[in-house]
């Protein structure tokens, strides 16, 4: 059997669907892969023996009239490309997760007559996936009702989160509470200039901190103003740019301070880490706001418009939790809950029960 998904330009679309042709690859499956060439997808597909089609893609919505016009040229390229090489392959099966490089590949399965799957990561369907709904055999979502709740061929699954960070749940079993409050702060994968500057301010609002530490993740721009920043506060800081080993980052955290991305929120609650949340103001959609708000009804998060009449406001909430220790362990115990386990399994045994029908 032959599988071909379809997913990049970030890493939100990216791991789940890693996660997921894992577990087709460990079923004998062969993975084929399409994506932007010199990408995130190629160097993951090249570490996982998969099959690499490279295509172009970029976005449509809020780009000026110019970026639109590449947009429709590269879309046009990549159906063209995608019917061509679906006649070559005849893959059993095309999975897609959104994003604007899904589309040629998904409309080119319906010309093609090949079974279509989709999966929304975010609270809010994207473009591309409001689209191929209408011809995919099922969906799946990562958050309820991002498509049409009457749809029944819609399945409520949550989002796979990669063996690298659930292989450390629980892990740490035995108490290690030394009076140390550790706070992790996620800037995103590119970092985030204006979180950053916010969370500076609202730190140095904060009285109490000579038993914090601090895990700062940021791009590359902000990083030696941050250690500068750091240094000045005399506190056990740690700044990087990527960090490897999210997992036992996650494992040995009190507190998150983040964007609201889908697999951060995903990832939280695998993870069962209190957070407070400041989605990115000018998302698509608005969905980092839904996707924190959803993570807030749980009772896991405290969330906070990211601007700057907001820094009080950021540098109240972080100083009581993190010297309520019970409020964020009831945190903790909302987002474990939450927690769908096993989805990657869940949407491969789907999958493979739909496939048999055709049998």
């Amino acid at each position: 059997m032959k599988a071909l998904f379809v997913a990049g330009g970030t890493g939100g679309h990216v791991y789940p669907a890693l996660e997921i042709a894992r577990q087709f690859k460990n079923s004998g499956v062969q993975i084929h892969w399409m994506g932007k060439e010199n990408s995130l997808e190629q160097e993951l597909s090249l570490k996982e023996d998969f099959f690499f089609q490279p295509i172009m893609s970029s976005g449509f919505r809020e780009k000026t009239y110019k970026e639109k016009i590449v947009s429709i040229y590269h879309f046009l390229l990549s159906f063209i490309k995608s019917i061509y090489i679906f006649r070559q392959l005849k893959p059993n099966f095309i999975f897609c997760f959104g994003g604007y490089s899904s589309l040629g590949p998904g409309l080119a399965s319906r010309v093609l007559r090949i079974p279509l799957f989709i999966h929304e990561q975010n609270s809010v369907a994207g473009s591309a996936n409001k689209l191929l709904v209408h011809f995919a055999r099922n969906g799946f979502e990562g958050f309820p009702q991002s498509f049409d709740k009457n749809n029944d061929k819609i399945h409520f699954v949550g989002n796979p989160v990669r063996a690298e960070i659930t292989s450390f749940i629980n892990s740490n079993n035995e108490e290690t509470f030394n009076g140390e409050f550790k706070l992790l702060i996620l800037g995103g994968s590119q970092g985030s200039s204006q979180l950053n500057g916010l969370v500076m301010e609202a730190l140095k609002k904060v009285k109490e901190k000579e038993n914090w530490s601090i895990i700062h993740q940021t791009g590359v721009s902000d990083k030696s103003k941050l250690e500068e920043f750091y240094k000045e506060l005399k506190i056990n800081y740690k700044v990087e740019s990527f960090i490897e080993n999210m997992g036992e980052v996650y494992n040995n955290s009190d507190l998150v301070i983040s964007r609201a991305g889908a697999m951060t929120i995903s990832e939280l609650i695998a993870t069962y880490t209190p957070s407070i949340l400041l989605p990115l103001p000018w998302a698509t959609d608005a969905h980092q706001a839904l996707n924190a708000k959803y993570l807030e009804d749980l009772g896991a998060a405290k969330v906070i418009t990211s601007e700057e009449e907001n820094i009080s406001e950021l540098a109240f909430v972080l100083t009581k939790l993190a010297f309520d220790n019970e409020e964020r362990l009831s945190m903790a115990n909302s987002a474990k809950l939450a927690y769908l386990p096993d989805a990657a399994k869940v949407i491969f045994k789907k999958i493979d029960e739909s496939l048999q029908e055709d049998t």
